[in-house]
């Protein structure tokens, strides 16, 4: 979000599960509060007799794909104001790297942290695709739509800004909150604006891929995704989030011209032998050929586990 400034939202309440609203108002709702908890407690070590791996899209024959480590040293910290503290995978604001502008239709990946009551007041966006998930603390959403809503821990709000929109962000909470904040460029310019928000529980994610965002083409046929009414990007995109037990495993299928960029949220994992902790991401790309059998992604949970996204797509520019 540009220009932060502490202006205020009012926060609302309600319990709808998954909305979508087109340009025009919308009733007022609010997600269930979560409270926060200590790391510790979320990601707990299941008894041997349960630490069996979820099997997804495997392949034991097939190429393993690459992996390119984003470590977490190497993100800008953004503090512009007090409350305000931003990691940058990607170039933002006034932070510029040539080498670091997008990844394929992924624009803005920034991993923030916003003191209570404190926020990013209202400011304008157009033509990109932006969504927000929740990992502490709520995030109040309010827009020139007639939309205001609270989300919590695990749940995701999305805005299509198309020909032109005003937003705010705020924490209206006690406690700071922690969100990744990712944009995405449009398959074209001048959709109409709109929005739509999912309420998740960690049932819908634990031990398993939650499909949390669609987008114009057919999402990968993957085993075992807990495939929700999830909301459509306008872009040839997919996105999932995922909370494992520790030593569990994801076996993904990576097809031809596809590519994903990942981030641990919280805890650590492997990914094709690749240590990963938290706030690391990992760019990888598919080398498999249209004729042939799928790149692998094998991604195993550490000792405390793993809470994580990740973010399919079209392959493009790096």
């Amino acid at each position: 979000h540009n220009a932060p400034s502490p202006q205020r939202t009012a926060a609302a309440t309600s319990t709808a599960h998954t909305r979508t609203t087109v340009a025009r108002a919308s009733p007022v709702c609010r997600a269930h509060a979560l409270r926060r908890v200590e790391l510790p407690s979320r990601f707990h070590t299941a008894p041997p007799s349960e630490q069996q791996p979820v099997m997804v899209a495997m392949s034991s024959s097939a190429p393993s794909a690459r992996v390119v480590k984003v470590a977490r040293e190497s993100l800008h910290v953004s503090k512009p104001v007090h409350w305000l503290e931003s990691r940058f995978h990607f170039s933002f604001s006034d932070f510029i790297d040539l080498n670091r502008m997008n990844f394929g239709a992924l624009r803005v990946l920034n991993d923030d942290l916003v003191k209570p009551r404190e926020g990013f007041g209202a400011h304008p966006h157009r033509d990109a695709e932006i969504f927000s998930y929740v990992v502490d603390g709520e995030l109040t959403h309010q827009d020139s739509m007639g939309n205001k809503e609270a989300l919590g821990r695990g749940c995701v709000q999305y805005m299509s800004a198309g020909k032109g929109v005003v937003h705010s962000e705020m924490n209206d909470g006690d406690s700071t909150c922690r969100f990744l904040q990712v944009w995405l460029t449009p398959d074209r310019r001048g959709h109409k604006p709109q929005y739509g928000s999912s309420v998740y529980s960690k049932a819908d994610r634990h031990n398993r891929l939650l499909h949390i965002l669609g987008g114009t083409g057919e999402p990968p046929a993957w085993r075992d995704v807990h495939a929700s009414e999830c909301i459509k990007l306008h872009q040839d995109a997919n996105v999932y989030v995922s909370e494992l037990d520790a030593g569990k495993e994801l076996h993904i299928g990576l097809g031809a011209d596809r590519q994903v960029y990942m981030v641990v949220i919280e805890g650590a994992l492997s990914a094709n032998g690749e240590t990963l902790r938290t706030r690391d991401g990992a760019k990888v790309v598919s080398r498999a050929k249209a004729d042939g059998p799928d790149d692998t992604l094998v991604l195993t949970a550490g000792k405390d586990g793993a809470h994580l996204m990740l973010i399919e797509m079209a392959a493009g520019g790096r």
